[in-house]
């Protein structure tokens, strides 16, 4: 994320923008040069001129301050759409990337870092010309004034501006570690917080308890030391500034005591020396959040980067695996039997509970990376497809469903799917459910209501794999909440199909298990 690209959402509205809050602070200066004559037109007692440069100093004031209103208001316009379009492009680039992301990765990343890149380097790209102009027009009056005040801004703003930059790697560290202690906190709360309802069960609110306090705490600890290294920066900054400000009013009095100046500028002095030390105060720590979020934006780059290579996934119709095994990080080990499945066979796989069945459909997934061994799917032409190109139908023990139409969660938003429904709902013994159901096909899916039943959306992910014409199938418990009678029926017409299918089931009764091809057997070593 940069200055371009924030120009780039709307050019004429951030020209103006710009524009804007140059001829405002442009005002605000103006309205400090006129005390000066304010000043001195009181002491010589030239009270109309006095209530005309009041009337002039009140007109520049009200229009500063409007167009600082107006401005706040066009950059904010400027930030959301910029942000919408990276968020749109992180969006497409984790779509097609081919690549498994963490939920609570992609949620901070779309949430907290863009806060954080907003906070310390959107909003303030359109501070700097704001400031940059007030430290330009005050060094201009104090020229007018006299040429020695200005050496003194001079000299001081250079030690201002760069003493604090040793900071700037300790910002930048404070801001990484921020967003990587967002990241497991949101992890966290994901994993834990998703099986609340087991943690109930068996009273194990002390370990919830635990693990979450310790994410609390890092999160915390995180955000109290960026705080810690922004506060330590404003303390330099106003150190420095304090030394310029006693210089200016030092030299100040001296040529009014000679003088040199009007005896306004003894006051007008003040408060160009203000304006000069906020802003350079200010631009300084903005440039240090700037930085300070560097790297972060560089990532954020990355994830918005548009994926060229894109894949059209491949529907195998074989499979052959050779010495595959997984370890796990606690160093269990898990060694698969050699597979080799032919085309449309039907395999059932089973084995006792810890056997490794689910394990082996998320190796075939990719999802698990194989210790040893190799994994080979093949097309209808025998060619071996490259992994990344793999498109597996799986459905798993719990289903995916979207908060959206039974029909779209069958056909995945594929409106020329549509016409095939009724068949598919039909073919899995789903047709009595959807008769039952306020809206039919049309009835939206409650993710947290639960408006269906475990058979249902087992029924739903079945339909939405079989309309696709996925060729091979894993399917993980696939009929666990559905009756036997229903059960039956849907094997039958699986075992009718062209499909290559892996089944995992324990509890089939023997004529379900003789609809099968073949069997294999996972055994818990």
């Amino acid at each position: 994320m940069s200055f371009k690209g924030l120009y780039s959402v709307n050019k004429p509205r951030m020209i103006a923008l710009l524009i804007l809050e140059f001829l405002t602070s442009a005002l605000t200066i103006g309205v400090s040069y006129i005390t000066t004559y304010q000043i001195t037109a009181i002491k010589e007692e030239k009270w109309q001129r006095f209530i005309i440069l009041i009337i002039a100093a009140l007109i520049a004031s009200a229009i500063s301050y409007i167009g600082l209103n107006v401005c706040q208001y066009w950059i904010e316009q400027q930030i959301q759409q910029y942000n919408h379009l990276v968020r749109t492009k992180i969006v497409r680039h984790y779509f097609y990337d081919q690549e498994n992301h963490n939920p609570a990765k992609v949620q901070n990343r779309l949430t907290n870092d863009l806060n954080l890149i907003k906070q310390s380097k959107l909003s303030v790209y359109t501070d700097i010309p704001y400031y940059a102009a007030q430290i330009i027009f005050s060094c201009i009056g104090l020229l007018l004034f006299h040429w020695s005040l200005l050496v003194v801004v001079l000299l001081l703003g250079m030690l201002s501006f760069y003493l604090p930059k040793f900071l700037h790697p300790a910002l930048q560290r404070a801001a990484s570690s921020l967003s990587r202690a967002n990241r497991n906190y949101l992890n966290a709360v994901e994993k834990w917080l998703d099986g609340l309802a087991e943690l109930r069960k068996f009273a194990a609110g002390l370990q919830l308890f635990k693990v979450m306090d310790q994410a609390s705490n890092t999160l915390e600890k995180a955000n109290v030391t960026r705080t810690g290294t922004v506060q330590a920066l404003t303390i330099l900054n106003k150190a420095t500034a304090a030394l310029l400000q006693f210089a200016l009013l030092a030299v100040t009095a001296i040529l009014v005591t000679k003088h040199l100046v009007l005896f306004g500028v003894i006051v007008t002095v003040e408060s160009f020396s203000l304006y000069i030390n906020s802003s350079f105060k200010m631009l300084i720590t903005e440039l240090g959040q700037i930085h300070s979020v560097d790297k972060l934006n560089e990532e954020i780059n990355q994830d918005s980067t548009k994926v060229d290579s894109f894949f059209v996934l491949k529907s195998p119709v074989s499979l052959t695996t050779d010495n595959v095994s997984v370890r796990f990080a606690n160093g269990k080990e898990i060694h698969f039997p050699n597979l080799k499945i032919n085309k449309g066979e039907k395999v059932l796989l089973t084995g006792d509970s810890g056997a490794g069945k689910t394990t082996l459909f998320k190796v075939l997934l990719g999802k698990i990376k194989t210790y040893t061994g190799k994994v080979v799917f093949k097309d209808n032409t025998g060619n071996e497809i490259n992994p990344k190109e793999i498109k597996l139908g799986y459905i798993p023990q719990d289903p995916v469903l979207f908060p959206d139409s039974i029909e779209n969660n069958i056909t995945m938003f594929n409106s020329n799917l549509k016409s095939k429904v009724k068949d598919y709902v039909d073919k899995f013994s789903f047709e009595q459910d959807i008769e039952k159901l306020p809206l039919g096909l049309q009835t939206k899916i409650s993710l947290q209501a639960l408006n269906v039943s475990g058979g249902q959306r087992q029924k739903i992910v079945l339909a939405r794999a079989a309309i696709h014409d996925d060729n091979f199938l894993l399917i993980d418990e696939g009929t666990s909440a559905v009756d036997q009678r229903a059960t039956m029926k849907i094997l039958k017409q699986l075992m009718k199909s062209p499909y290559t299918i892996i089944f995992i089931a324990h509890n089939f009764n023997e004529d379900m298990n003789n609809l099968f091809d073949k069997e294999i057997h996972l055994i818990n070593e």
